[in-house]
C-alpha cells in the first residue's frame, strides 16, 4: 500500500473520475481525500452529474481511511481546487494531488513518494511534477531534473511549501516592481512572458484560476520543481464538460503519451536547475506570440493605476 496521502479533486465527470480512481486503486493508498466543488444550479444536468461523480466513494474497495469535502455551494474553478488543497494540508504534512482528468502511470505514485521523503527537509524544493512536455528529450542521466517551471497536471508537495500559497497574490505588485522575475529567469523574453502570465492571474482572480497563483507563490520563494524525465500524466479531460481544455485536437494533448519511470530511481549528482530544460519548454510549449512593446509597457504599470483607467473607460 502507498503510505503517501492522495487528494482527488472531482466535479461532475464520472467517466474520467473512475479511470483515475482505477489507477489509484493499483497502489491502494492508506489515506484518500476526495474533494468536490458544489454544482451550479443554473447549468443543465450539473446537479445530477455532480451527484454521480460523488458516488465514486462507493467504488473504494480496499482498506483505507477516506475523508471527503463535498461542498453544496459552487466556489468556482479557482477557489474550489485551491481551498480543497488547503483543506488537504490541514490534515497532512505532504501529499499527492490529482484532478479528475489527470490519468497517472503507476510509477507516478512511487516517484512522488520517494521525492517527498528524499527532499522533505530541503526547503528549496516546493513542487514535484508528474507531467513532462519535452517530447522525449532527456536532461541528464538521472530519473528526474530540476526546474523553475512547475506543472499541476498531477503533482505533489509539502504543507511547508503550500503555506506560501496566496490566492489574492498580495505580494505581486512588490514582486513586479523589484523585477525579481529577471533574477529567476536569465532569459529576458521568457521572464517577461511569465510576468505577463502572473499579471493575467492577478487581474482575473475572480474569474477562477488558481495555478497562476501557485506558480507565483512558488517562484516568489525561489522554489525549485522536481520534474521526471518521462511523462507520467496524461490529461483525459478534453470534452464538453472540461473547464479549460475542450477539444481533442488541442495543443495540450497532441503527442503526449503516458510513460513509466524505471525503478529504482537514479538521482542527480548535483542540485542545479536546468536552464536548458526551462528555455526549451518555453520555446516549444508555452511560447505563442512574442510580447509586443505595448505588452511590455502594460506589464510595468501598477495595478491601482490600471484599475483607475478601467473605471474611467
Amino acid at each position: 500500500m502507498l503510505k503517501t496521502p492522495i487528494l482527488l479533486i472531482i466535479f461532475k465527470r464520472l467517466d474520467t473520475t473512475l479511470k483515475v480512481l482505477e489507477k489509484i486503486r493499483e497502489v491502494k493508498p492508506e489515506r484518500l481525500f476526495i474533494a468536490a466543488d458544489g454544482p451550479r444550479p443554473h447549468v443543465e444536468n450539473e446537479v445530477e452529474k455532480s451527484k454521480h461523480a460523488r458516488s465514486i466513494v462507493d467504488h473504494i474497495d480496499w482498506d483505507c481511511e477516506v475523508k471527503t469535502l463535498f461542498r453544496d455551494e459552487n466556489l468556482g474553478c479557482g477557489l474550489g481546487p485551491s481551498s480543497a488543497i488547503s483543506w488537504f494540508f490541514e490534515n497532512v504534512e505532504e501529499g499527492i494531488i490529482l484532478e479528475d482528468d489527470c490519468l497517472p502511470d503507476k510509477s507516478f505514485f512511487f516517484f512522488c513518494e520517494e521525492m517527498l521523503n528524499r527532499y522533505k527537509n530541503d526547503t528549496r524544493m516546493m513542487h514535484i511534477g508528474g507531467t513532462n512536455h519535452h517530447m522525449g528529450k532527456k536532461y541528464g542521466e538521472a530519473s528526474y531534473f530540476f526546474s523553475r517551471i512547475n506543472s499541476c497536471w498531477g503533482w505533489a508537495t509539502w504543507k511547508r511549501a503550500w503555506q506560501y500559497f496566496d490566492y489574492e497574490m498580495k505580494m505581486f505588485e512588490k514582486f513586479k516592481k523589484a523585477q525579481k522575475i529577471y533574477d529567476i529567469f536569465p532569459n529576458q523574453e521568457m521572464a517577461t512572458f511569465k510576468l505577463q502570465k502572473f499579471e493575467t492571474g492577478y487581474e482575473n482572480i475572480v474569474k477562477g484560476v488558481w495555478d497562476y497563483q501557485w506558480q507565483f507563490s512558488f517562484l516568489s520563494q525561489s522554489g525549485i520543481a522536481i520534474m521526471p524525465n518521462k511523462n507520467l500524466i496524461k490529461n483525459i479531460g478534453f470534452d464538453e464538460d472540461a473547464t479549460h481544455t475542450h477539444h481533442s485536437g488541442s495543443k495540450y494533448q497532441q503527442n503526449i503519451h503516458l510513460e513509466a519511470l524505471e525503478l529504482p530511481l537514479i538521482h542527480p549528482e548535483f542540485i542545479i536547475v536546468s536552464q536548458e530544460a526551462d528555455i526549451n519548454l518555453y520555446n516549444e510549449w508555452y511560447k505563442a506570440v512574442p510580447p509586443t512593446n505595448l505588452d511590455k509597457v502594460k506589464s510595468m504599470i501598477p495595478q491601482p493605476i490600471k484599475n483607475a483607467i478601467k473605471r474611467l473607460i
